[in-house]
């Protein structure tokens, strides 16, 4: 067995730890509740392609990191304190993270998933991101926590999932196209079966689900940022007809396209 200082065996299981011939207590539970969070969180700062964030249970920023900081254009990390997605994002994307906080909140994991997100400038971008539980000194789940980086473009030969990207990169250009997975498949030069399973393990979900998502994201933005009727956006976005879209954007977003636009602020249409 190798030896440590003062020939104390390493390893040996013992619950203190000998430092220049003298033992000291060692309680780790009492030696990391007494260390300066804060501090430690400081390190977060240094990554500045990588977003960190911490949150309560009802989605309120507890703690950010200098690269969301920036991100974001907050003058200042205490300014994001108390605030919540729907103070910082539109409205389509705070549902989005909100849906996905309530499901870490319940005690799912989200690790390195890639995801096609769009900011708060409106820009679509590839990140990866990763969002755990956080709980309280009782043991019970207070909050959540996550960090996310952004990626390369799928043209960029540095994109982490050359195999997908080229069926990424046709989702991304045109969402309405009536695509199946059988041709995303050709265009990944991969079998349907193996097509499925590599997409669902890095971006957590089905390429119909993924497809069905951007589509109403974009829908939503639209909704936001022209005049166009909403059955004009249906169409427009590869949904069958107005009461398809109309379906599918109450089930994802709680309201109908109508009631939705009008609430945030959209244009307001005479349908």
């Amino acid at each position: 067995m190798r030896e440590g200082l003062a020939g104390n065996p390493i390893g040996a299981g013992t619950r203190g730890a000998r430092w220049f011939g003298t033992m000291k207590p060692f309680d780790p539970a009492a030696a990391l509740a007494d260390l300066r969070h804060e501090e430690i969180a400081t390190l977060f700062d240094f990554l500045d392609d990588t977003q960190f964030w911490l949150k309560d249970r009802e989605g309120r920023y507890l703690l950010i990191n200098r690269a969301f900081q920036v991100n974001y254009s907050l003058p200042s990390a205490e300014a994001v304190v108390g605030l919540t997605d729907l103070d910082l994002a539109p409205p389509y994307l705070a549902e989005h993270y909100r849906r996905d906080d309530a499901r870490v909140l319940q005690g799912e994991r989200v690790i390195d998933r890639v995801e096609l997100v769009g900011r708060y400038d409106l820009v679509t971008l590839w990140f990866r991101t990763t969002k755990l539980p956080v709980r309280d000194r009782r043991g019970r789940i207070a909050g959540t926590a996550g960090f996310t980086r952004v990626l390369p473009g799928v043209s960029a030969p540095d994109f982490p999932l050359p195999d997908l990207a080229p069926a990424l990169a046709a989702l991304q250009k045109n969402p309405a196209l009536a695509w199946s997975n059988a041709e995303l498949a050709r265009l990944a030069g991969l079998s349907v079966s193996a097509f499925e399973r590599k997409f669902r393990r890095h971006l957590h979900t089905s390429p119909m689900q993924f497809l069905k998502r951007l589509r109403l994201s974009r829908a939503a933005a639209a909704m936001m940022r022209t005049e166009r009727s909403l059955a004009e956006i249906a169409l427009g976005e590869g949904f069958c007809d107005q009461a398809h879209f109309t379906r599918e954007f109450r089930a994802a977003f709680g309201a109908t396209p109508r009631v939705w636009r009008g609430r945030f602020g959209g244009v307001k249409s005479e349908e």
